[in-house]
């Protein structure tokens, strides 16, 4: 049943979507390519946001010939969940389930909302790609990713019909914008540019896109953009950032790799696969990296 939804949302007015792997996977797998997720840890720099930078230190332990390395990263520097501590609701102070700043930062580390939960199974399922960045060529529609450019409802409708993809419920899913791709075109003098923009490409907020959304029931939703929606938001009202993760609690994946998954996806014609992501084990992460294969 669909929430029944107000003129601005908040922490009470969308109901918990659950979300489940489902029999449906064990058919996702068919020839066993598979295709790696993650953009690597030291790909954005100057880091977007303002984040701090990716770090590394090898560890001679002379007198014996052999290495350590120990690194340092924002863990939303590169291809990363958010997870349900992130993102609160800003005109209440909530994150998932009413948890307040005050109880997550209440001892030195708390386990309150963090992606620790999903590591006794991991993340695995059925993943549906969107490829948005391959139809707006197709449709001649001009993308610079590096501004709010908003893909709509009608878009993604209109990919899943053109590409005969059924959306499932409790799927994961996956749009592709082009924005890690066209990052990786851009020189030095560019990638500095861009590290201080705070507008990207991504899925246009509106109550009909809210609502739809909530129809499908999905388990987690993705995109290889800083954001998964668009920055900044068409419709401030439904901004999904609060509403999916302290309102539904589900997962948002940001700066996903899914250049070679499109290409995949094209050659075999299908736009479902299998889908698995074991995200850092440590207590009470904000976000960590899927380290996430999808498996055809």
């Amino acid at each position: 049943m669909a929430p029944v939804m107000q003129p601005i949302p908040s922490l009470s007015d969308l109901p918990l979507r659950k979300g489940s792997c489902g029999e449906g996977c064990k058919e996702e797998i068919q020839t066993g390519e598979r295709v790696g997720l993650d953009l690597p840890l030291d790909l954005f720099d100057p880091p977007l946001l303002g984040r701090a930078g990716f770090e590394q230190k090898i560890v001679d332990k002379n007198p014996l010939v052999v290495n350590d390395d120990v690194i340092s990263f924002n863990t939303q520097g590169s291809s990363q969940w958010d997870s349900l501590r992130h993102f609160a609701y800003q005109k209440d102070k909530k994150f998932y389930n009413g948890t307040t700043q005050e109880e997550i930062h209440s001892a030195p580390r708390t386990a309150i909302n963090g992606l620790q939960t999903w590591n006794s199974k991991a993340l695995a399922g059925r993943g549906v790609l969107i490829d948005y960045a391959s139809y707006a060529k197709r449709q001649g529609i001009s993308v610079d990713h590096f501004t709010p450019h908003g893909i709509t409802l009608e878009s993604v409708r209109a990919i899943a019909e053109e590409e005969g993809i059924e959306f499932r419920s409790g799927d994961v899913l996956f749009i592709r914008t082009g924005y890690a791709a066209a990052y990786q075109t851009l020189d030095s003098e560019g990638r500095t540019r861009v590290s201080g923009v705070r507008e990207w490409c991504g899925l246009a907020q509106s109550r009909q896109t809210t609502e739809w959304l909530w129809e499908r029931q999905f388990a987690a939703v993705a995109s290889d953009s800083p954001g998964f929606e668009v920055r900044p938001p068409t419709e401030k009202e439904w901004h999904l950032h609060p509403i999916l993760l302290a309102g539904w609690g589900t997962p948002i994946g940001e700066l996903f790799d899914l250049d070679k998954l499109a290409e995949l996806c094209a050659r075999r014609k299908r736009w479902s696969f299998f889908f698995t992501s074991a995200p850092l084990n440590y207590t009470g992460a904000v976000a960590s990296p899927p380290n996430a294969i999808a498996i055809m």
